[in-house]
């Protein structure tokens, strides 16, 4: 009898404390934005994957906190605001693009012009493909796929032949099929980076292959997939293998 008592007491207590959708998203919005909340970052990533809008203006902000000892909270606010594709935060991104020295801030900001979609930042984010830098080529190039412009995926895949990092090489072929996909050659230079070194790169070409379902790649596929130790990327091969015979 006590025992049903206090489960039924637990259960009434938890019912009438339970948050509501929209008390959740003005709590998360609330972290995002508190300066001395230690749950500050794992709310600007929850306002992304949960499409919080009512985030955007707190990370707007956040861009304009200068300094290394803030550039975490400014990586993270660009890859949410591009998450949250919110228009509001093209501009500043855009003036803080101009000015930040950190390499990984820059790939976030990036990244986030690229899924806000704005064709007029094609220039400027192109400029990023011959960077020394092979994560800003990369993140360049994976910007250029999301805004989904044709003359954009033609100039990416000029700078295949000369690319050395094979990641980057995967993330640029990767934006050239977009509007290419039936490019034989394409297809066949990434099945080449299924034995790179690199994992990253391994893994990527075989979720871009998957993703195209070139046939001219099969017998790479078949062979990666003899060799390769690796778990995650052996199944992210077979998922190809499987994308590219049969459809699923």
């Amino acid at each position: 009898m006590k025992l049903t008592l206090w489960f039924i007491v637990a259960s009434a207590f938890s019912f009438l404390s339970a948050e509501t959708p929209a008390e959740y998203r003005a709590r998360k919005s609330f972290e995002a934005e508190s300066e001395v909340d230690p749950k500050q970052t794992h709310a600007i990533r929850e306002c992304a994957v949960s499409k919080i809008n009512t985030c955007v203006f707190p990370l707007i902000a956040h861009l304009k906190k200068e300094g290394k000892e803030n550039a975490t909270l400014r990586r993270e606010s660009a890859y949410a605001l591009g998450r949250l594709r919110a228009p509001e935060a093209r501009e500043p991104l855009l003036q803080l693009l101009q000015k930040e020295s950190d390499a990984q801030v820059k790939a976030a900001i990036v990244r986030a012009l690229g899924q806000i979609g704005n064709k007029a930042d094609v220039k400027t984010i192109s400029a990023f493909l011959t960077d020394n830098d092979p994560l800003m080529r990369r993140t360049a190039a994976r910007a250029l796929y999301d805004i989904d412009d044709k003359a954009s995926s033609a100039e990416v895949a000029a700078k295949i032949a000369g690319e050395k990092d094979d990641y980057t090489r995967a993330e640029m072929l990767n934006t050239a099929m977009q509007h290419e996909g039936g490019k034989v050659e394409h297809a066949l230079a990434l099945s080449k980076i299924l034995y790179s070194p690199d994992r990253a790169a391994r893994m990527r070409a075989a979720e871009v292959l998957a993703q195209y379902k070139n046939r001219e790649a099969l017998g790479d596929l078949e062979r990666a997939l003899s060799t390769e130790r690796d778990l995650q990327v052996r199944a992210a091969i077979y998922h190809a293998l499987q994308q590219t015979t049969f459809g699923y």
